[in-house]
């Protein structure tokens, strides 16, 4: 079972960030950082995220920076990284993609439905730059999907109140 990211090691390495960035944030948007980064990092991944951060970047990073700074790639690292993968399996004869994944349903959609394998040798470039940006952007779209509700739903009968001018 993977570790979570514990509530000292958050809190020492946010600690960290706030001081190092002038930052100080409210309870609610540390709860969001926080529900982000437990999801996808470990103790250690966020306290190599902490550092990186500390050392290369301007502004305080965001969720998304965080992870990336942490696993060392961003989606369009992971998008070249799994088009690698297909084309492996393409030449070696198996499907390029697995059944019912997202690199799948991207694929087929920058193939146009052609089997990778069977795609002819000068299109494979203008498939590679259109598979990594489709796959990117979804790869990106996923990890929003998992991001906890930044706000409250707000119902129209709360909005009554409120005034457009």
């Amino acid at each position: 079972m993977r570790n979570l990211l514990s509530d000292h090691v958050f809190a020492a390495g946010w600690t960290v960030l706030q001081d190092r960035f002038g930052r100080a944030f409210t309870t609610q948007t540390t709860k969001i950082y926080r529900e982000i980064l437990s999801a996808e990092l470990t103790d250690t991944a966020f306290q190599t995220a902490c550092r990186a951060a500390f050392r290369f970047e301007t502004y305080f990073p965001s969720p998304q920076k965080l992870i990336d700074l942490a696993t060392g790639k961003d989606f369009e690292a992971l998008a070249l990284a799994e088009w690698d993968t297909c084309l492996i399996r393409a030449r070696s004869g198996e499907m390029a993609t697995l059944p019912n994944t997202s690199a799948r349903i991207v694929m087929n959609s920058a193939t146009n439905g052609t089997p990778l394998g069977s795609v002819a040798a000068d299109r494979l470039d203008w498939i590679k730059r259109e598979f990594i940006k489709r796959y990117a952007a979804q790869l990106a779209t996923e990890a929003q999907q998992r991001t906890p509700a930044v706000l409250p739903s707000i119902t129209n009968k709360e909005l009554t109140h409120v005034s457009a001018n």
